[in-house]
Order: structure tokens, then C-alpha cells, then sequence
């Protein structure tokens, strides 16, 4: 999929960027507690109105993919990179063991990950950045025989939605797990040729 141009945010006057900051913040600790973000909650811990929060987020999602969106960012800046390595191969598998930790780790990227209809446009554009970039790398690889063809790049993303839903819901607290499943993805994902051309560029 190809990059859209960057969707463009309104510049915020000082008191209110510094009023979102507070209330980002407040809904990231409130995630990371395993709290469900209300918007009247986010307002309390944030020592914001209840109205202040609304005229930021008009629902309880645009908010979560507001927290999404900097995890979104990171992983796009890393693909960027990865796409650049000089051994292909090996960054792709890097790359995509470091978006299953995401997926793991910060609950509001992976809802957002793969919410069929997100709530902002800037995730739909943060979305097809990262398979865009991502989308480079895949095709590196297997354009140097290291992958099955029929593989994409959202194809990856899902599978490692996939996985990362599996570990999540199966109820095992083995700390392997994820590793484990994503060794059994790539093992079939890559050929025998990727060895040989993890360094092509």
C-alpha cells in the first residue's frame, strides 16, 4: 500500500497543548492500570474539565488512538531503518519481533492495530505509513528469493496481530511463548534462500 500524504493537526494554542498533554498522560497511566478510560475519569487525573477532555476527544477511542498513535510513529521510524540495514533478512525478523512487543505491551496500539474502522483519520494515515514502510522492507526480501511471494506486507502485520492476540488470550504465562510462535511464523514465512541473501541490498 502506498504512503498518503501526512494528515496535518491543528496547531494548538500553549494552555490547550499543554491541557492534552495532561490528559494523554492521565489516560496512558489509566491504561497501564488496567483502567477503562473514561473520559470523566481521564478529566479527574488529569485536574482538567470534563469538558476540556470532550473538546480534545469527543469519545473514549479517539483517545486510545491518540496513545496509539506515538507507538505507531516509533514502529514506522523503525522500519525505516530496518528497511535500510544492510542485512535484510535479519531486520526484517528484528522488526517484526520488536511490533509484537508493541502489540503485547501497550494495549491502545494493539486495538488500534486492527480496529477495522478507527475512530481518526490519523491512525487510518499512520496505518498505511507503517505498511508502506514496512512494505519496502518485505519487498527487499523477497525480491532476493528470502520470502514467499505470496507475502505482504499487511500480511505480516496481521499475522503478527495474530500471534499477538494468541499470546494474549491463550492463558499460558510461559515468558517464551512469544517468541516461540513468532520463530514457528518466520520459519514457514522465509525460504531457504534467505540465509543466503540476508545482505543483499
Amino acid at each position: 500500500m502506498t504512503d498518503t500524504a501526512s494528515v496535518r493537526q491543528p496547531v494548538l494554542r500553549k494552555d490547550a497543548a499543554r491541557n492534552r498533554g495532561r490528559i494523554v498522560v492521565a489516560a496512558r497511566q489509566l491504561v497501564a492500570e488496567g483502567k477503562p478510560v473514561a473520559l470523566n475519569a481521564v478529566a479527574q487525573a488529569a485536574d482538567v474539565g470534563v469538558g476540556t477532555v470532550y473538546r480534545h476527544f469527543a469519545t473514549p477511542e479517539s483517545l486510545l488512538e491518540a496513545l496509539a498513535a506515538d507507538q505507531f510513529t516509533a514502529l514506522i521510524d523503525q522500519a525505516e531503518q530496518a528497511a535500510q540495514a544492510a542485512h535484510g533478512t535479519d531486520a526484517l525478523r528484528a522488526f517484526l519481533r520488536t511490533a509484537l512487543t508493541a502489540y503485547l505491551q501497550d494495549d491502545a496500539f494493539a486495538a488500534a492495530a486492527i480496529d477495522p474502522h478507527p475512530a481518526t483519520a490519523e491512525i487510518r494515515d499512520l496505518r498505511q505509513r507503517l505498511q508502506g514502510r514496512l512494505g519496502h522492507l518485505v519487498t527487499r526480501v523477497a525480491d532476493h528469493g528470502g520470502l514467499h511471494p505470496s507475502l505482504n506486507a499487511a500480511d505480516m502485520m496481521l499475522l503478527i496481530c495474530g500471534i499477538g492476540f494468541a499470546v494474549r488470550h491463550g492463558g499460558s504465562a510461559d515468558p517464551n511463548l512469544p517468541d516461540r510462535y513468532l520463530n514457528a511464523l518466520l520459519d514457514g514465512a522465509f525460504t531457504t534462500a534467505a540465509d543466503d541473501h540476508s545482505t543483499a541490498t
